[in-house]
């Protein structure tokens, strides 16, 4: 895909790491304020709704009858220049994978004090081995590392997974849940979606009311979110993108 969005912006010296000699490359920071007003004033944009596998270029053809103007979805929206484009939904899960490929337990035990970072931990009725990568104390849930791609071997919903810590210890934990971690309990809303807040003692036992966020869940939320966008209207795309390049090159 072709663009012209960087026609218009100067060029200076930049060094694409410590030993590269510098080259020429466009000012990326170089903006004008034309888009942020054209947002505020009703009468040049519409709101848009981005069906799923359906790009920036594509969208732009389709509304402009060009791939040219894909940029100025970006400049009018701010939460997909930060966050990016949104993915098609039947991505979601592959992208949750990716994202989030570990395995995830919880315990109503107090961790806080023990099972580190970087511990390799083996349950004892399933045998399944793992390294903590990561532990979240307050609601007694740890993510591990079965050293698989994906994490697919799991341990058992309730039993024992323990270590020995260097002064010859063996350190306990009783698990009340395992899944993967794409589809491991985030947090818990209630029936207007107002976070809930618990602690490892209740996080397995939460109440009847309230729903079950899954880490999987906020990705597709996210994503939904980013399919709602402002575009500009076709009948007013070429005068705005004219008086935004006209004022790029004043900037020259």
């Amino acid at each position: 895909m072709t663009t012209k969005y960087f026609s218009n912006f100067s060029l200076v010296n930049y060094r694409f790491g410590d030993n590269e000699d510098p080259v020429f490359f466009n000012k990326l920071n170089q903006y004008v304020d034309l888009i942020d007003s054209v947002k505020n004033e009703l009468t040049f944009y519409n709101k848009y709704t981005v069906t799923s596998g359906e790009s920036a270029d594509t969208l732009s053809y389709k509304l402009y009858g060009t791939t040219d103007y894909y940029w100025t979805f970006y400049l009018m929206n701010d939460h997909v220049r930060i966050s990016g484009w949104p993915i098609a939904s039947y991505d979601i899960l592959d992208v949750a994978k990716e994202k989030y490929p570990y395995r995830m337990v919880t315990t109503n035990s107090n961790i806080s004090e023990n099972f580190p970072v970087g511990q390799a931990v083996i349950g004892q009725t399933s045998g399944t081995t793992g390294t903590i990568v990561r532990k979240i104390p307050d609601l007694g849930q740890m993510v591990i590392d079965t050293g698989e791609e994906p994490n697919t071997t799991n341990f058992g919903q309730t039993e024992i997974v323990s270590y020995t810590d260097p002064d010859g210890n063996l350190q306990t934990i009783t698990l009340i849940k395992e899944s993967t971690q794409y589809d491991a309990v985030h947090h818990y809303e209630d029936a207007d979606g107002v976070w809930q807040d618990l602690t490892i003692y209740d996080f397995g036992n939460p109440s009847s009311s309230w729903t079950p966020v899954t880490y999987r869940d906020r990705l597709e939320a996210k994503n939904d979110e980013l399919k709602e966008i402002i575009v500009i209207r076709p009948d007013a795309i070429e005068k705005v993108v004219s008086e935004f390049n006209t004022f790029m090159k004043q900037r020259v």
